[in-house]
Formats: structure tokens, sequence, C-alpha cells
């Protein structure tokens, strides 16, 4: 398989597609506190949205791990594996909407683009 930019191409989100446009290693770290906090927020709602009753307490190795993930510690290293780096980011953008994700990225300074499900 031939190398690619995983922060340089479209996602599905739940309802299109947003094209991610990361280039420099601060728009990374963006892009990964906000993958990152939105993970935490899914599991902590989901926890208590469908298990109340079982008694666990919230667990913070359930947030997305990115951050320590020495695949992904340098520019060099996330092209290196992209493949896994897409798989990251396609499991944390699929359970959003466009708008939502738009919302996130616009907040934080996350260069992206939505795209038609023609551009993608």
């Amino acid at each position: 398989m031939a190398e690619f930019d995983a922060l340089q191409r479209a996602y599905r989100a739940t309802d299109g597609w947003v094209h991610l446009a990361v280039t420099t290693d601060d728009e990374w770290r963006r892009l990964r506190d906000t993958l990152g906090e939105a993970a935490l927020a899914d599991h902590m709602w989901d926890h208590h949205e469908r298990h109340p009753a079982d008694g666990e307490a919230y667990r913070p190795e359930f947030q997305l791990q990115v951050e320590d993930d020495p695949r992904f510690a340098t520019a060099e290293l996330r092209l290196k594996h992209a493949a896994d780096l897409s798989t990251v980011i396609t499991e944390a953008l699929r359970f959003r909407t466009q708008k939502e994700w738009v919302d996130l990225f616009e907040a934080r300074g996350v260069p992206h683009e939505i795209k038609t499900l023609a551009e993608a």
C-alpha cells in the first residue's frame, strides 16, 4: 500500500464528509486534542446513558489514545503509520454530524473543509 497522509483526506461523519487539511505539528495537536475531548465526552454520555445501573466508574482509558502513542509522535511517524492513524480518525469522526465536527474544529482552529458525497 502506498503511503498517504491521514491528516489530509476526507472522513465520513454521520451525514456526510469532513476533509482534514492538517499540515503542521500545532494543527496536529489541536486535532488530537479535539478528537480526544470528543471521545471522552462520547464515552461519558454513553456510560451514563446506556449503563446507568452497572455501578462501573468512568475509566479514562476509554479516551482516544493518540497523545502518548509513539506511532504518532512526529510528522514522519504519522506518515509512516498513516493507515493506523486513519483508522483512529475514522472511528472518531463517524459518530458525529458534519456540523458538530465543523463547530468543534472551528472553535479549536483545526483546518478542515466540508465535502459532498461526490467530492469525497
